[in-house]
């Protein structure tokens, strides 16, 4: 029994004859050995691209950049900061370009000039018939068109939340990636995800996610949508694996962590510490805001008794200002940190 599921874990690479260990649900695998990809059948996979990574000393050149821009008054966060994980895991996504064109029915309301009359008495009591124009809602049929053609991707992972991956997949550059070459990137010890969605359920998927899209945007001119009828055509579908880092980090005893582009070493998004001494200002900020509103509530009922104008306008600034100060006090102090786009 225990043989069997520990079969059912592993791959046999097609290329190397290496066993690869392998998730319930991965479809197309890389080798860990000789970086060969295929299917769990053992296909070829076709086109196959990548994007290049940069080893970790520049990722973590990058990473202190990005301390160093946000390290505020913090003037140790650079220096007192300890690594203690910097991951560079390589993604796998599909990609393609997707033609899509709808044809929609529907209608809209619309403010229809409608002629009436009415009976209207003059100064002298004498009565006549005048006629006006008044608006009424009708309905206006509309029938139209949608036409794109766009660059579509998806990460092939089902389970895959890493911290910032959602930020990263928004900048990869298709413009960057080169065919797929493990030799080049091997030496960086990365981690190779499997993907668990293949090339016909990301075009299954794609056509969903560009149908859908059609039909917000043809619905949203529309009072109500009838009918909406999408067809895609699907083409040059191409697997993309894209370097992706995550830096975990220690600093005065707490753990954080910073996405980072593997190939260009620059932070998508990171935490930020805030140290016990920020606390303690924002903290007193918050108390002069509550000090800063009171008595600008006071110069205010003062000024109002007085019916002194500048008075009252000054007491209402104070009240104003004291509210921003106190909100960004207390709101710094409930914060375990900052987070930070690169």
């Amino acid at each position: 029994m225990g043989s069997e599921a520990e079969a059912a874990d592993m791959f046999k690479c097609p290329v190397c004859n290496g066993n690869v260990k392998t998730g319930p649900d991965d479809v197309v695998i890389t080798c860990t050995y000789c970086g060969s990809t295929s299917t769990i059948e053992g296909k070829a996979i076709g086109d196959h691209l990548m994007e290049p990574a940069v080893d970790a000393d520049e990722r973590m050149q990058g990473f202190n950049a990005f301390l160093d821009k946000n390290k505020g008054m913090n003037k140790s966060l650079v220096k007192g900061v300890k690594v203690v994980e910097n991951r560079l895991i390589f993604v796998p996504i599909w990609t393609s370009k997707v033609k899509a064109d709808s044809y929609y029915k529907g209608y809209r309301t619309v403010q229809v000039p409608v002629q009436k009359t009415r009976t209207v008495r003059d100064s002298d009591g004498h009565t006549r018939t005048e006629t006006y124009t008044d608006y009424e809602t009708g309905y206006e049929p509309v029938q139209d068109e949608l036409h794109t053609d766009t660059d579509e991707r998806l990460l092939a992972r089902k389970g895959a939340r890493f911290y910032g991956l959602e930020e990263y997949l928004d900048c990869i550059n298709l413009a960057k990636t080169v065919q797929y070459d493990f030799e080049k990137i091997k030496d960086l010890g990365p981690d190779m995800l499997n993907a668990e969605i293949g090339s016909e359920e990301f075009e299954k998927t794609v056509h969903g996610r560009v149908a859908d899209r059609h039909r917000s945007q043809a619905a949203s001119g529309l009072t109500e949508l009838f009918d909406c009828r999408t067809t895609t055509n699907v083409r040059g579908t191409t697997y993309l694996q894209a370097p992706f880092s995550l830096i975990r980090y220690k600093f005065q005893g707490d753990l954080y962590k910073a996405a980072i582009d593997g190939n260009t070493g620059k932070v998508i998004l990171g935490e930020i510490p805030i140290t016990r001494g920020q606390r303690i200002m924002w903290t007193l900020m918050g108390l002069i805001g509550i000090i800063v509103a009171g008595v600008g509530g006071e110069v205010f009922n003062i000024g109002m008794t007085a019916d002194v104008t500048m008075q009252m306008v000054l007491g209402i600034a104070a009240v104003i200002i004291g509210i921003i100060m106190t909100f960004a006090g207390f709101r710094v102090l409930i914060m375990t940190q900052r987070t930070k786009k690169g």
